[in-house]
C-alpha cells in the first residue's frame, strides 16, 4: 500500500518565496510571456510506501517495513495506539518491530519527512497507512477431524481418496533461482475400506498416522516414512468409523451407524479398545473443546433442530447443543428450515466462537404445509451456525450454545462443506461443495466475506491451511486432486492453483460412475440447477437419504420421505419413488429441468420427444444423463446394520421376528417379497404395482398430479437408517409403523402381536 503527493504547480509569487527562503543558488525565472503562460514547476515532495502483516497477536512483535523516496531523510512512525517511532537517514527502507497490548484494529501510519518542509513551510512529506489486526492470545490448540491433515512444519500434507482406499502424502519443493517452490507426491500408502478420515500423531515431528475406515470398520495406524500397517482395530459389525482425533490420550473415533464415541489407547504401535460411549445418534464430525472436552455432530439433524452434543471423556457426561428451526420467510437471501448435514466445527484459537457449516433444508414450506411452493433458491441453502464459546478464569469451557440469530445463510451456494481456519485466527475459509468453490470470511470484523476461490474442482469437501498461512489445501475429491494455492498476506484470492496433484494414481470407477458421480454432487453447472442451490447430493449426500420428509405438492406429488439410494442400483427394484412415478432414472431430467431450476442435460429436441416420465425412454439421448443414471445404478451395496451379529448375522430375537414376517399370521411378505422385500415392479406397461396399505392421509397428494391410487412397496432392507418411516414421514419409529399408523391391520396383521412379538419383528427388520 503506498500514497506519494503529485507534483504541484507553483504559482510565480510562491516560487519566489521559496527562493528567497532558500538563499543564494535558488532561482525563480522570469516568466514566460510567448503563449507558454505556464507555471514554473518546484521541488518534487517525497513518497513512501508501508508494509505490515494483516494480523498479530497481543503482545507478538509485527514487522512493519517502510520504504521511503529517496528525498526522505526520516522516517517516523505512528502505530495507532498512542506510541511512536523514529528512523533518520533511512536509505531505501526502514524496518520496524512493535507489539501492540491489547486487541483490536489499528492503524499504523509511516511519514516520510522531506529536507526542506521545516526550512520552506511546506508540507513536501509523504504518509502511508496500513490496517493491522490485533487479535488476543490463543487459548487452546484447535483441531478437528477432516480429511486433511498437514504436518506441524508445514512441509507435508496427507490427503485420502475414499474410492481408491489410498492416502497420499505431498511434501514442499524448495525453490531455486530458477524454479518456485512448489509441492510433489512423496508417498502413496495403501489403506483400508473407504478411508473417511485422517489424523497425525501429536507432537512437533509426527512419524505415524491413523485413519478412520467406514465401509471395513477399521481404523488402520500406518508410519509416514514407507506406508507400513502397524496396527489396527476392528470394532463391530456395521460401526461405521467418520472422523478420527488423536490426542495425548489416545485416538477418538466417532462411529456413526452406531452413535457413538470410541477411545483406542495407542501404545507403541498397538491399539486397543479403551471405551464406547453412547453420545448422539448419526454421529459424524469431532472437535476438540477449550478444557479437553469434545464436540460431536450430529450428521443429519431430526425434523426439528440440529445437534451437537458436548462430551467430557473423563466423567462420560453428555449434554446437548441445539441449533436452532428458523422460521423464515423464503427471500433471496433467506429461507427457513432445519440445519443438517453438520460434519466439522471450526473453532478460532481464540475460543471464544465456533462456526458449524450445513446446509439449511426447508421443511417449513410446502404446497400442503403453509401453500408456500418451494422453488429452487428456497428448498435448500447453504448454512454456517454460528456458537458462543463462554470461557471460564482457568482456561475451560464455561457454557456453549448457539448464536440463533446470527446464522449465516447464504445465497446462491447449496451447501458449506467444511472449512479452516487460519493460525491466528483471522480468517475463515468455506468450501462450498455443489459450487466447486471457496469461500473466505474476515472474522477480524464479524465474518465480512473477503473473496472467493471459482473452479477448484467437484465436490470439494476437504480444506487445510499450513501454519504459516502461506499454503492453502483443497480436497477436491471428485476432480481426484488436491488443490494447492498459495496465498498472499494482504489482497485478492488466488484464481489459479499452484498445482494440482492426483489423489491416486488409478481411477477405481468406471469412466461413466464417475462422470455421473461428478454430476451427482454439481451444482455450478446452470444445466444442472439455477443459481448454485440444489444438487442430487444435496438430498442424498454419500447416496444416502437426507431424513427429510419433503412437500412436492407444486410437483403434482405431496409429502415425499427421501428414501436412500444404497441397495436399489437404480431402477433394481423396479420403478422409482413412493408414487412410482419414474421408471428410469434418466427420467430425472424433469427434476432437473424443473425444481432444480436447470436447462437439461438433454437437448430440448430429445426433451420433447421423451417429455413424459412413464413414456417414450430418455436413455440413449444424452451420455451424460446416462452417466448419471450410470452413478445412481452403481449404489447396489447396502450398507452394514449396527444391529445385526458379526458378518450380518441375525441375533436370537431378530430370527424370531424373521419368522413372524414370513408366517401368514402376519402377512408381511405379501407385498415385502424376494432378498429386496418388495414386490415393486409394472402389472403392464406404465402401470405400476401400487398399495393402499391404509397409510395415505391428506399430506399424501396426487401421482403425477393426477389421483394417488396406493404407494409402490419400499424395500424392507435398510430400515435402521430411514426414520421417520412411511411416504410421509408420519411414522418416527418402526414400531409406529407396526402399530399407531397400522391401526386397521391393513398394513399387515400385527394388532394381535404381543409386545415381545413386535420387539422382535422390529429387531429383525432393525438388522436388515
Amino acid at each position: 500500500m503506498s500514497l506519494s503527493r503529485p507534483t504541484a504547480l507553483w504559482s510565480r509569487v510562491a516560487l519566489l518565496l521559496f527562493c528567497a527562503a532558500l538563499g543564494p543558488g535558488c532561482s525563480a525565472g522570469e516568466p514566460e510571456l510567448d503563449g507558454g503562460g505556464g507555471a514554473v514547476p518546484g521541488p518534487v515532495p517525497t513518497s513512501v510506501s508501508v508494509s505490515a502483516p494483516f494480523a498479530v497477536l497481543v503482545d507478538e512483535a509485527a514487522a512493519l517495513v517502510a520504504t521511503p523516496g529517496a528525498a526522505a531523510v526520516a522516517l517516523r512512525w505512528d502505530f495507532g495506539d498512542g506510541s511512536t517511532g523514529q528512523a533518520e537517514s533511512p536509505g531505501t527502507t526502514v524496518t520496524a518491530t512493535h507489539a501492540w497490548g491489547q486487541p483490536g484494529t489499528y492503524v499504523v501510519t509511516a511519514r516520510a519527512v522531506h529536507p526542506q518542509s521545516a526550512t520552506t513551510g511546506l508540507n513536501l512529506d509523504a504518509t502511508a497507512q496500513i490496517t493491522v489486526q490485533v487479535l488476543a492470545k490463543p487459548v487452546f490448540a484447535p483441531q478437528t477431524s477432516g480429511t486433511l491433515a498437514v504436518t506441524p512444519d508445514g512441509d507435508a500434507v496427507l490427503a485420502l481418496s475414499e474410492d481408491a482406499d489410498v492416502v497420499s502424502l505431498f511434501t514442499r519443493q524448495p525453490g531455486t533461482p530458477t524454479t518456485p517452490e512448489t509441492w510433489a507426491l512423496t508417498r502413496r500408502m495403501a489403506t483400508c475400506d473407504r478411508p473417511r478420515s485422517l489424523a497425525l500423531e501429536p507432537g512437533e515431528q509426527p512419524t505415524r498416522l491413523a485413519v478412520a475406515c467406514q465401509d471395513s470398520d477399521e481404523v488402520w495406524l500406518l508410519r509416514l516414512s514407507d506406508g507400513a500397517v502397524l496396527a489396527s482395530h476392528t470394532f463391530p459389525w456395521g460401526s461405521a468409523p467418520y472422523a478420527v482425533l488423536w490426542r495425548a490420550d489416545g485416538l477418538y473415533v466417532t462411529l456413526r451407524y452406531r452413535g457413538q464415541v470410541a477411545r483406542l489407547g495407542a501404545k507403541g504401535d498397538a491399539l486397543a479398545l479403551a471405551s464406547a460411549t453412547t453420545v448422539v445418534t448419526d454421529a459424524r464430525g469431532l472437535t476438540h473443546l477449550p478444557g479437553g472436552d469434545l464436540l460431536v455432530s450430529r450428521w443429519r439433524s431430526p425434523a426439528q433442530r440440529g445437534e451437537l452434543a458436548r462430551w467430557n471423556p473423563s466423567t462420560g457426561a453428555v449434554s446437548l447443543v441445539p441449533l436452532a428451526w428458523a422460521d423464515l420467510a423464503p427471500a433471496d437471501s433467506e429461507s427457513g428450515g432445519v440445519p443438517s448435514y453438520l460434519d466439522q466445527v471450526l473453532i478460532p484459537p481464540q475460543g471464544g466462537e465456533g462456526f458449524v457449516p450445513g446446509l439449511h433444508a426447508n421443511n417449513r414450506d410446502g404446497g400442503h404445509r403453509n401453500g408456500q411452493a418451494l422453488a429452487h433458491d428456497t428448498a435448500t441453502r447453504a448454512m454456517v451456525a454460528r456458537l458462543k464459546l463462554a470461557l471460564g478464569a482457568g482456561g475451560g469451557l464455561d457454557s456453549l450454545s448457539e448464536i440463533a440469530d446470527q446464522k449465516w445463510l447464504f445465497e446462491d451456494r447449496g451447501l458449506a462443506q467444511a472449512g479452516a481456519i487460519s493460525r491466528r485466527g483471522a480468517w475463515l475459509y468455506l468450501a462450498m461443495r455443489g459450487s466447486r468453490s471457496v469461500e473466505r470470511f474476515d472474522l477480524t470484523r464479524g465474518g465480512v466475506q473477503s473473496g472467493a476461490i471459482l473452479g477448484v474442482g467437484y465436490a470439494p469437501q476437504g480444506l487445510a491451511l499450513s501454519p504459516d498461512g502461506r499454503w492453502l489445501f483443497v480436497d477436491a475429491q471428485l476432480s481426484r486432486e488436491l488443490v494447492v494455492y498459495r496465498l498472499a498476506e494482504r489482497g485478492p484470492l488466488p484464481q489459479q492453483p499452484l498445482v494440482r496433484l492426483p489423489l491416486h494414481d488409478t481411477e477405481p470407477l468406471p469412466k461413466a460412475v464417475l462422470r455421473g458421480k461428478q454430476l451427482f454432487n454439481d451444482s455450478f453447472d446452470t444445466r444442472l440447477a439455477d443459481d448454485g442451490y440444489i444438487a442430487c447430493a444435496h438430498c442424498h449426500l454419500d447416496g444416502e437419504s437426507d431424513l427429510r420428509t419433503w412437500d412436492f405438492t407444486d410437483r403434482g406429488e405431496g409429502l415425499r420421505n427421501t428414501p436412500s439410494l444404497h441397495g436399489r442400483a437404480g431402477t433394481g427394484h423396479g420403478p422409482v419413488h413412493w408414487s412410482a412415478n419414474f421408471d428410469e432414472i434418466q427420467d430425472f431430467e424433469h427434476d432437473i429441468r424443473g425444481p432444480f431450476g436447470g436447462s437439461g442435460l438433454l437437448s430440448d429436441a430429445d426433451f420433447a420427444k421423451a417429455n413424459t416420465t412413464l413414456g417414450a425412454p430418455k436413455a440413449g439421448l444424452s451420455a451424460e444423463l446416462d452417466d448419471l443414471a450410470a452413478y445412481v445404478t452403481s449404489l447396489s451395496a447396502w450398507p452394514r446394520s449396527p444391529h445385526a451379529e458379526a458378518g450380518g448375522a441375525l441375533s436370537e430375537a431378530a430370527q424370531r421376528g424373521q419368522a413372524l414376517f414370513q408366517s401368514d399370521a402376519t402377512g408381511c411378505t405379501g407385498c415385502h417379497t424376494g432378498p429386496d422385500g418388495t414386490d415393486s415392479g409394472f402389472v403392464s406397461p406404465g402401470q405400476p404395482r401400487l398399495h393402499d396399505v391404509g397409510t395415505l392421509g391428506p399430506g399424501s397428494g396426487k401421482r403425477l398430479g393426477g389421483a394417488l391410487p396406493g404407494i409402490d412397496t419400499p424395500t424392507v432392507r435398510g430400515l435402521w437408517n430411514a426414520a421417520p418411516f412411511l411416504h410421509d414421514g408420519s411414522a418416527p419409529t418402526l414400531l409406529a409403523v407396526l402399530t399407531t399408523r397400522n391401526s386397521g391391520d391393513t398394513h399387515g396383521k400385527t394388532s394381535h402381536l404381543s409386545q415381545g412379538q413386535l420387539a422382535d419383528l422390529v429387531a429383525y427388520l432393525r438388522s436388515r
